[in-house]
């Protein structure tokens, strides 16, 4: 301790502080706890999240829908001193957000977008089983869809998992978290965008239908809507050919009973 105060000019007495648990930053500042909702956290802002500096204030913004921003609520109120987040609804944009201030979690989404292994160090410390699920359903809850495919030879649409972004880091990220977490093999793809700024998005999906049900089963996600759920109960009863009996209508039922309350 006195060796780091004398080399830094730091007091003894903050050195001690932060030893225990006080932000060298300050309380104000906004504090995070280890948590497995953090991961969720940290997934949901990776996907539809942002940092903002602005008058010496740390702000943290995330956009996105109505059920999405309020379990993005639910979980920053678990995992950081903001006790209350709510998600609020701009009229001018058409779409739901949350924002405060806490400069821990600030530094730490930056850390992580400039040095992607700071997450994967992150996941192997304590239940990375557990941690590594929530990071993936926060991510999903922002970047994920749940595609229903219609095609003429089907009689029943085929239901495709994705995930969605032009960081091909963060796809791999998630590669990796989805083998480690469910032993699941996504696969890879990327696609330019038709649009003017011709960005390169790529995409980490899921066909089989044992590793969409074991997805659906573990990730508690927003994006399944309840329009999308008799898709993805035929096709999952559906075995070459003929219907599997009994196998899903529980899994979806309870499925809509985790969405969040609004």
């Amino acid at each position: 301790m006195r060796t780091i105060s004398r080399r830094f000019g730091i007091s003894r007495g903050a050195i001690y502080a932060w030893t225990k648990g006080a932000s060298p930053l300050g309380n104000r500042a906004g504090r995070i706890t280890h948590t497995e909702e953090l991961f969720y956290v940290i997934g949901a802002l990776l996907g539809d999240g942002c940092t903002y500096f602005w008058k010496n204030r740390y702000y943290i913004w995330l956009y996105g829908e109505r059920e999405f921003a309020a379990k993005f609520a639910e979980r920053v109120s678990v995992c950081t001193n903001k006790q209350k987040a709510k998600a609020y609804f701009c009229r001018g944009r058409n779409v739901w957000f949350v924002t405060f201030q806490n400069a821990e979690l600030y530094f730490l989404i930056r850390r992580i977008r400039d040095d992607i292994d700071v997450a994967s160090d992150m996941l192997r410390r304590g239940d990375c089983s557990a941690n590594g699920l929530q990071l993936i359903e926060g991510f999903f809850d922002a970047e994920g869809c749940v595609k229903v495919i219609r095609e003429e030879v089907r009689r029943t649409p085929k239901i495709c998992l994705d995930f969605s972004n032009t960081d091909v880091n963060l796809i791999e990220l998630f590669r990796r978290a989805l083998k480690d977490t469910l032993n699941i093999e996504g696969r890879l793809a990327s696609q330019t965008d038709s649009g003017g700024n011709r960005l390169v998005n790529h995409h980490l999906r899921m066909y089989g239908k044992d590793a969409i049900r074991k997805f659906l089963l573990h990730v508690h996600t927003v994006k399944l809507k309840p329009e999308k759920v008799q898709y993805v109960e035929k096709w999952l009863q559906q075995k070459k050919g003929r219907r599997e009996e009994g196998i899903t209508f529980e899994l979806c039922r309870t499925l809509l009973q985790r969405r969040p309350s609004l």
